[in-house]
């Protein structure tokens, strides 16, 4: 009687388990896509003529600066080299993945 409890036991400790993990799998997909920039912040001042822009991305198939396709490494990172014009420079990112959701983020520069 003992023995068939704990197989019974283990059998749903190791349904629990499957399905927590297949859960816990599901939520990053569930997410969506996201972009961390890292450099600059929001309303940066920028005192040269171009700056260059370094953030992250999840769950990113296509990332675009302004309407340009920009490319990505395995880790998610990008690191991109922009004009900055005097005046606010509004800068806007769009990110894709793979089931077509969409995010955006928009990113303001003080040019002088």
């Amino acid at each position: 009687m003992t023995i068939r409890f704990l197989q019974a036991l283990i059998i749903i400790l190791a349904i629990f388990v499957v399905i927590g993990y297949a859960t816990w799998r599901s939520l990053n997909y569930a997410r969506g896509p996201e972009i961390d920039i890292f450099f600059p912040q929001d309303w940066h001042t920028a005192t040269t003529s171009t700056i260059s822009i370094f953030g992250r991305v999840q769950r990113v198939n296509d990332l675009y600066l302004n309407g340009k396709a920009i490319t990505v490494n395995e880790q998610g990172n990008f690191n991109e080299k922009i004009i900055v014009f005097p005046g606010v420079n509004i800068i806007t990112f769009d990110a894709h993945d793979r089931f077509e959701r969409e995010t955006s983020k928009q990113l303001k520069i003080v040019g002088f």
